[in-house]
């Protein structure tokens, strides 16, 4: 090697090194050095915190719209948990994808418990089988795995598991039959309470008014409700995402559906949103305040798709550029963005009256 190029190689070495060092310091101070009390009740308001994030160069992450300096995420991604506590979320939701790097999610769930929020993790395989099957035996033995290592590095920040997304949709997300659900649910729930003891498990029943209930009463039917802790429903319509007499028919079903198990588990609305693309940004912020104000009456604690279009951007798993966030994609407050504020505020010193 020629001295010029050796030069090169140790200064890259070391730049390496240094950086490694950085990310490994800002990113890893977790696990055994910090842990969340386990909570006493579930977060009422929980905002999903999507995110793209890809390399830009060897000190750069495209995250979202922005570029931000490697040595710079860290902070960016604790600015917004800082944010989002203050706003009066007081938990976020992260996506955990099976068959892929999980590394960043586990270092926001991170940043989100040391500054006060509750981290939902929602184990998702939905885009790497064919819907119309289960697990074939070593996909599941690799699924096993995945679950383990995540509620294991997560043992002391993530203590609710949502599994798979919106299992009920045959379109979009669907696992397999009723009775291989059933079986998913078993498998992975157990492994949850052997690796955290303290952690919930969520389901989601109910992901839309239409086409969701036969699969939905025959998970139940088989034993289902004995493998989780909390039932989950999305009361989404077609476009627009939400519009309030079939929100208000979801709650009415799943009320129904959980008096009829003598309601054995505590309801959760684990996502709920509604783009701006849809239906511009001032309805936006109606049914922000319908949402709130009805789950609010109900009790009915809630998960908001999703914080930011600035983080969100190019992410093509939930919508690409169809502005579902609370903030634009410049970073900037919305009218949806001071209308969850205020009421969450108001709620959390009880000043909230139903409308």
């Amino acid at each position: 090697m020629k001295p010029i190029n050796k030069i090169i190689f140790s200064i890259l070495i070391v730049t390496s090194l240094v950086f490694g060092g950085y990310l490994t310091y800002h990113f890893t101070v977790s696990g055994d050095t910090f842990r969340l009390a386990p909570p006493e009740k579930i977060p009422f308001f929980s905002v999903y915190y999507a995110y793209y994030l890809q390399p830009e160069s060897f000190d750069k992450f495209r995250f979202g719209t922005q570029i931000v300096p490697a040595l710079e995420l860290s902070n960016v991604i604790t600015s917004d948990m800082i944010n989002i506590k203050s706003m009066g979320f007081e938990g976020i939701k992260l996506s955990f994808h099976f068959k892929s790097n999980n590394y960043i999610s586990d270092r926001i769930a991170l940043k989100a418990a040391q500054n006060g929020l509750y981290p939902v993790g929602i184990l998702m395989g939905n885009d790497v089988k064919p819907r119309d099957r289960a697990f074939n035996e070593s996909e599941m033995a690799e699924w096993k795995d995945f679950v383990r290592t995540e509620v294991r590095t997560n043992k002391n920040t993530i203590y609710f598991w949502e599994i798979w997304n919106e299992p009920t949709l045959e379109e979009l997300f669907r696992y397999g039959t009723p009775g291989e659900y059933v079986e998913l649910l078993k498998i992975t729930s157990k492994i949850i309470k052997e690796e955290n003891p303290d952690a919930k498990v969520i389901v989601t029943l109910d992901a839309a008014v239409n086409g969701t209930k036969d699969f939905s009463e025959s998970v139940l039917a088989m034993g289902g409700g004995n493998y989780f802790d909390i039932l989950s429903f999305h009361p989404y319509a077609a476009n627009p995402y939400i519009r309030e007499d079939i929100f208000n028919r979801s709650v009415d079903n799943i009320r129904a559906i959980s008096e009829k198990y003598s309601n054995k588990w505590p309801l959760w609305v684990t996502e709920i949103g509604q783009p701006e693309s849809e239906v511009g940004e001032e309805r936006q912020a109606e049914l922000t305040q319908f949402v709130f104000q009805r789950l609010y009456d109900e009790h009915i604690p809630l998960v908001w798709l999703c914080y930011s279009d600035q983080r969100l951007a190019l992410n093509a798993n939930i919508g690409e550029a169809q502005q579902w966030g609370l903030l634009d994609e410049n970073g900037s407050p919305k009218k949806s963005f001071y209308v969850a504020e205020s009421f969450m505020q108001q709620a959390n010193i009880g000043a909230v009256t139903s409308s």
